[in-house]
């Protein structure tokens, strides 16, 4: 794993992005905090305006205990840089694959804007498959 990108923040406190498009790439993802919900994004910045390729929710801000304790958000490339995750405080809440085109999220939700057959549900298993120690 290499770690992209990192900063603190407050869950629901000011507008927050956290991007990252490795080796200068056209595709990449965004994290971002809107005040009401946290969403993962892999997008494609290529071409005249960004298209978002996928959005994965990670959180409802009304959802979440301790909103006054500042968190600490990472993105992680895997080390082809094919896939990214988004980690909040040490846990993985969502994983996008440009290779596979397949993005995933504890709570499978909202459906996926890919072709993805696979189940959208996050779990540990597909996580040890990208970031193996």
């Amino acid at each position: 794993m290499k770690l992209a990108a990192e900063e603190q923040f407050l869950v629901g406190g000011k507008e927050i992005f956290i991007s990252s498009f490795p080796g200068n790439r056209d595709l990449g993802v965004i994290f971002e905090d809107d005040g009401t919900t946290g969403y993962f994004y892999a997008v494609n910045q290529g071409g005249e305006s960004m298209v978002v390729v996928d959005a994965m929710h990670i959180y409802n801000v009304d959802d979440v205990a301790d909103k006054e304790i500042a968190v600490t958000g990472q993105i992680f490339w895997d080390e082809e840089e094919s896939a990214a995750a988004m980690i909040i405080n040490g846990y993985c809440h969502a994983l996008f694959d440009f290779k596979r085109q397949a993005g995933f999220c504890r709570n499978a939700y909202p459906p996926s804007m890919t072709q993805q057959t696979e189940p959208r549900e996050l779990t540990d298993d597909i996580i040890q498959q990208y970031f193996a120690a």
